[in-house]
């Protein structure tokens, strides 16, 4: 038995390739079976608990930068002697505040993962820079180390511009993020000839906002390259990014199968983008400040 739904009905499917939560429109024509609706959405609705139960979900949290004197004084006496002398080599004040506020807030998001202090967080890098999480053997240890990858497991990436900054921790997934102010850029075209694949340039210059749309293929590709681990160190036209849906067509390691994009949804005038290893539910949530 079927019934003729005579509304337009709007549900939230949870996909099993993405593992993100996709809107399908039910079109008014569509016969349906009694109670699939409800069955689909409870379904999904499952799904999702049971992700977040299992502690397999990357969050995304997103940041913001400008905040009182008090707040970025709080984070700046969780931070590590290392990273206190790099706030100190910037030159402008806002830079410096800037980096202070995101690498405090990162360090208190990872110790509530890891059930220990803000200052117990003890960082390793990979060969190209990239950061990665290793807790400290004490308290005490504030100090960078330097680590081989494979010594940490938990995995996380941190992006900021302007004033935003995006974390993603993604657990056991490897995470790429990448958050960009759209500002004026300088010969764009000649940007965009070392950047994009000449059919990534063609639709960009097709786009009514160039600028956007040119940002938005950077913050997919430089996601990707930080996920892996290589930054910029590799040349972004080695990626090659579909924007709808949004995918890795072709990576440098020919494994675009094995990898997620998502674009992320950020205030009006900044671009930002994920990339996950393998399945996971994305949560997008917001950092709230707390005088320290």
């Amino acid at each position: 038995t079927v019934i003729l739904l005579n509304v337009s009905v709007s549900i939230f499917l949870h996909t099993v390739d993405t593992l993100t939560l996709s809107k399908i429109t039910v079109l008014p024509t569509l016969y349906v079976k009694n109670n699939l609706l409800r069955d689909v959405c409870k379904s999904a609705a499952m799904e999702k608990q049971r992700a977040i139960e299992m502690n397999d979900s990357v969050q995304v949290w997103q940041i913001p930068l400008q905040v009182s004197d008090e707040i970025v004084q709080g984070y700046e006496r969780c931070l590590a002697v290392d990273e206190r002398s790099r706030a100190d080599r910037f030159r402008f004040p806002d830079d410096r505040r800037r980096f202070v506020v995101a690498r405090g807030t990162l360090r208190h998001l990872l110790s509530h993962q890891l059930n220990c202090t803000p200052q117990a967080i003890a960082f390793c890098y990979g060969q190209y820079g990239k950061p990665q999480v290793e807790p400290a053997g004490s308290e005490g240890q504030t100090t960078a180390q330097s680590s081989t990858p494979g010594n940490c497991d938990f995995h996380f990436n941190i992006s900021h511009s302007g004033e935003l900054a995006l974390c993603a921790l993604g657990q056991d997934h490897r995470v790429g993020i990448d958050v960009e102010k759209m500002k004026e850029i300088q010969r764009l075209d000649s940007m965009m000839s070392r950047c994009l694949l000449p059919n990534e340039q063609a639709l960009v210059k097709a786009s009514q906002r160039p600028l956007q749309a040119f940002l938005k293929y950077w913050t997919c590709k430089e996601a990707y390259l930080k996920a892996i681990g290589m930054g910029l160190s590799q040349s972004m036209t080695t990626v090659e990014v579909e924007m709808s849906p949004p995918r890795l067509v072709q990576v440098p390691d020919s494994c675009s199968e094995g990898w997620q994009l998502h674009l992320i949804e950020v205030p009006e005038g900044y671009a930002g983008a994920l990339v996950v290893e393998g399945n996971s539910l994305i949560e997008v949530k917001n950092w709230e400040h707390l005088p320290g």
